[in-house]
């Protein structure tokens, strides 16, 4: 896929997160005027989110390995010294559902939490991951780092999580 399609898909995501209280929101890349991502983000300022799925965007995981990979990643957060919240994405068009993590930063950590996550899409062969600030969310390519875009968001509630089917 060339990187122009592959930047659209991308943004074609909806991604959804908790605050701190437990709300959840929904996060939709727009084209349009989009909204203050902070109250999503608080108390942290951004936050650089990633998957184990579907290596290289290529599609040819079964859902076994995407299962034994996202398990994998979950396992690596959870013995390291970051803040990490569920933040899976979505299609609006499809029922697939992939589970992210978005890992939260503040200014003085958000460099050294970029290389990490950076680091950790790699070793997983993610093509890029997704930095969400209270401006909107942005793309950095990992594999392919041709990739790069940025979009406003709208936040609107989510009534529950979503889960992978």
């Amino acid at each position: 896929m060339d990187s122009a399609s592959l930047e659209e898909l991308y943004f074609a995501t909806v991604l959804e997160l908790a605050d701190h209280r437990g709300h959840y929101w929904r996060i939709t890349p727009t084209l349009l005027e989009g909204d203050d991502a902070s109250r999503v983000l608080s108390p942290h300022t951004e936050a650089f989110i990633l998957t184990a799925e579907n290596p290289e965007s290529a599609g040819q995981f079964s859902p076994e390995e995407n299962a034994a990979a996202t398990a994998s990643l979950a396992h690596e957060l959870d013995h390291a010294s970051v803040v990490v919240r569920a933040c899976p994405g979505y299609s609006l068009e499809s029922d697939h559902v992939e589970p992210g993590f978005a890992l939260l930063a503040n200014p003085d950590d958000a460099p050294a939490l970029r290389d990490y996550t950076m680091s950790l899409a790699r070793s997983y062969r993610q093509n890029a991951i997704f930095h969400l600030t209270g401006r909107g969310l942005g793309l950095i390519g990992v594999l392919r780092p041709e990739l790069q875009g940025f979009r406003e968001v709208q936040i609107t509630p989510s009534s529950s999580p979503v889960t992978a089917a």
